[in-house]
């Protein structure tokens, strides 16, 4: 699989394949932190107002567009085909979606949640065989997951549990590869790696996500396709398929993200109100997947996790804070800064405060990876 994306100059419009040549040698004063953390906490859904993170370039992903005149990109909701819809019209989707990776080995991320145990239910209906693969702990706050892991295990031509402890948010931070852009999803380097060697394992070739359930399942659905809110091109990212999965031969899709899907959960739910519980989902694929999800509602809780992970790794990205200081210069990495950053309450569960501390590691582990 190759790049997915590629770059444009805000102020020229100029299109650039990649910043390889830019980046060599790099002009560290054309280097804006503070913007690559305001990306962060808008989000991605607003990712089409993201500033430039590396000189005036911004990254055009795939599914975006960008407008010459204004020289702004565009991010574009899906406008579903509007139908009448039923449970065999969804299926005839499903099968269409199945078909295009007919004769590859099949995996799916097994998280214990309900998007992707849909996924696995329609794959058994189909009578498909599948291999999944997941990550798992013995957290208090992940027993329902775990429970649900290990029905779904049942059904699996093999599956592969990994210890989530072992592979904690932001391990393994000094063995990211080199990348031009830096990219939040450093951050969980180190569990989707491990999850793509035991795909490369198995021979896995396609490998199936959850993605974009939350948007499907969970959103209002407005009665005129043109008001739709979904952004399917954003279900699924692009650091994790071109740095850690493609180079261990294994395709990362998500399920959610498929034009025929989008039309019939669209046309299947259209007029319902905000569902964050999915409690339609749950009731409709009932005959799909494990009662336990039909019956009872519960939202995964990674809060402990990445407490977990940071608190474990504060000595190492001290470290790295210093190393991209010695190498930037700038005042965003000084000790002053980082002392700043890190004596605030870490078990506060404040979002905007995780947020930032994400994005000052993510970006240091950008500026470390091009200086190894």
């Amino acid at each position: 699989m190759g790049q997915s994306y590629h770059f444009r100059n805000i102020i020229t419009g100029e299109y650039v394949e990649n910043l390889w040549e830019y980046l060599n040698p790099i002009n560290w004063e054309n280097i804006y932190p503070e913007n690559f953390e305001y990306n962060n906490l808008i989000g991605v859904l607003n990712r089409s107002e993201a500033k430039p993170v590396v000189g005036e370039f911004i990254p055009i992903y795939r599914g975006m567009k960008w407008d010459d005149t204004s020289k702004k990109v565009l991010d574009p909701t899906y406008i579903p085909k509007r139908f009448n819809a039923d449970m065999s019209v969804l299926l005839e989707a499903v099968s269409a979606f199945f078909k295009q990776y007919e004769g590859k080995k099949i995996g799916v991320q097994l998280s214990g949640g309900l998007d992707s145990s849909i996924v696995i239910g329609l794959l058994k209906y189909f009578k498909i065989p599948f291999y999944l693969v997941g990550m798992s702990t013995t957290r208090y706050e992940f027993r329902t997951e775990r429970h649900v892991q290990q029905l779904l295990r049942e059904w699996a031509v093999e599956s592969v549990l990994l210890d989530y402890e072992s592979y904690l948010p932001l391990s393994d931070l000094q063995e990211v590869p080199k990348h031009q852009h830096p990219d939040l999803l450093v951050n969980n380097y180190s569990s989707n790696r491990a999850m793509a060697l035991e795909c490369k394992k198995l021979g896995v070739e396609v490998l199936l996500t959850g993605e974009g359930g939350d948007n499907l399942f969970a959103d209002a659905i407005s009665m005129k396709p043109e008001h739709c809110t979904w952004i399917p091109q954003s279900f699924g990212d692009t650091w994790l398929p071109e740095m850690v999965y493609s180079p261990c031969g294994v395709e990362l899709v998500p399920f959610y993200e498929d034009k025929g899907i989008l039309d019939a959960i669209y046309n299947l739910r259209i007029g319902q109100n905000e569902d964050n519980a999915k409690l339609w989902a749950r009731e409709y694929f009932k005959e799909f997947i494990p009662q336990e999800l039909v019956n009872f509602t519960y939202c995964a809780d990674f809060w402990g996790i990445y407490i977990s992970g940071l608190q474990k790794v504060i000595p190492e990205i001290k470290v790295l804070f210093e190393k991209s200081f010695e190498i930037t210069q700038n005042k965003y990495f000084s000790q002053k800064a980082i002392n700043e950053l890190l004596s605030q309450d870490l078990l506060n569960a404040k979002k905007d405060i995780y947020q930032k501390i994400e994005a000052r590691i993510a970006l240091a582990v950008w500026i470390n990876s091009l200086n190894k």
